[in-house]
């Protein structure tokens, strides 16, 4: 068998991506799907292995726009590093492709897992944001929920669910506008995005592009099932903050998660709207059936915000988040990123919707019969999150 052979990604190569994307319990895409994501690589969409066989390994990449006071950047993403067993060893070519593209300040993995962790440390990657590399942040919303995903995920450890165990609800949300609280559409509200974005960018620090064109590229997704909501904090006609929202799955078993994608706000008086707009997230994900909201990626900034914000739990466990900088003059040190500047807007399931007179979140047997047979893993760190949930409330956990 020859070795395989490094090449980009070809419009023709989506079937292929999804049968790969299959293997690995990654979610699919259709081809418009693509098509969508893969112009985030603004000429560069990412690297595929093929041996005589096939498309066996991938890497995607995304391209983003960054600013610092007058300067312009960009820095480059990866998601669904992807290596079939007969093309074991392939990573190494596609992280060294990954890291080695032009035109790029810095190359980051921010959403890695525990397989891959040694991977991404091997190839020269370091963990960032270094204090928080290995955290999230998690607000539970519906321990039930939670508990009878926990149950599917040891029933299909090494199997997919013939159905969908849970759905996302269509239940009506919260108020739309409530002054100075506001639902941002990208495209009604751009001239507003667009004088914060602008502030923003004077701020001194790395600021990824947050224009009302790339949130409306954003907001196009053809495969979204569910779309993404869009708070800020307007006074006077000026925005001082934003928070970005959008509810997503990991497989067939798991419950609908509302994640955190993006916090982003102006001076002091932007910090404690950043707190208002990141609880009524927390109020939008109970009402509409996430099992949990999860902030996935943080720095030191937004963990003072969501320090604020009651029930959070900060979750301790493998790196996940690391980049590679093109060169020591790299503005490491002002680059403070959020989910935003990382794949989860781009890689979370579409869940499936329930219909809007079925009740949101649990679509699986109840838990307490397993609980009762020991089904239920006590040393895990869900169910101990879980346990003080339920005895204090919304308590709150570092560990």
């Amino acid at each position: 068998m020859t070795s395989p052979v490094l090449r980009q990604v070809v419009a023709g190569d989506w079937t292929s991506l999804n049968d790969l994307h299959r293997w690995a319990w990654f979610p699919q895409r259709s081809e418009r799907g693509w098509q969508w994501l893969h112009s985030f690589g603004q000429g560069y969409p990412g690297w595929v292995l093929e041996d005589e066989q096939g498309v066996c390994g991938y890497l995607g990449n995304i391209r983003q726009n960054y600013t610092l006071a007058n300067a312009r950047f960009q820095a480059a993403t990866g998601y669904s590093l992807i290596v079939l067993p007969r093309a074991k060893g392939g990573s190494k070519a596609l992280l060294d492709a990954f890291r080695s593209q032009p035109g790029v300040f810095a190359t980051s993995i921010f959403n890695g897992n525990d397989r891959s962790a040694a991977i991404y440390e091997r190839e020269g990657f370091s963990p960032f944001p270094e204090a928080w590399a290995n955290a999230k942040i998690v607000w539970p919303l519906a321990p039930m929920t939670i508990l009878s995903e926990r149950v599917a995920r040891l029933q299909f450890r090494d199997r997919r669910p013939p159905r969908e165990l849970f759905c996302a609800s269509t239940r009506p949300s919260v108020p739309s506008r409530m002054e100075p609280l506001v639902a941002l559409d990208p495209w009604l509200e751009a001239d507003s995005i667009e004088l914060f974005h602008e502030e923003l960018c004077r701020s001194q620090t790395v600021v990824a592009d947050r224009s009302a064109a790339a949130l409306q590229r954003r907001f196009s997704d053809p495969d979204q099932t569910v779309a993404p909501v869009l708070f800020g904090w307007k006074e006077s006609g000026r925005l001082s903050a934003i928070a970005l929202g959008q509810t997503g799955k990991l497989t067939e078993r798991d419950a609908p998660i509302l994640d955190v994608i993006d916090i982003a706000w102006i001076g002091p008086d932007g910090r404690s709207a950043a707190v208002t707009l990141l609880s009524h997230l927390k109020t939008l994900g109970r009402r509409s059936g996430a099992s949990r909201m999860r902030l996935s990626l943080v720095n030191n900034a937004t963990a003072a915000v969501a320090g604020s914000v009651p029930g959070r739990l900060v979750r301790r466990r493998h790196v996940h988040a690391y980049a590679h900088y093109s060169d020591a003059h790299s503005p490491t040190e002002l680059w403070r990123p959020t989910p935003y500047d990382g794949d989860f807007a781009f890689c979370l399931r579409a869940p499936p919707v329930a219909a809007v007179d079925e009740l949101p979140g649990i679509r699986f047997p109840p838990v307490v019969a397993a609980i009762g047979d020991g089904c239920l893993d006590r040393r895990s760190a869900d169910f101990d999150d879980l346990r003080l949930c339920a005895l204090r409330g919304d308590g709150q956990r570092v560990g």
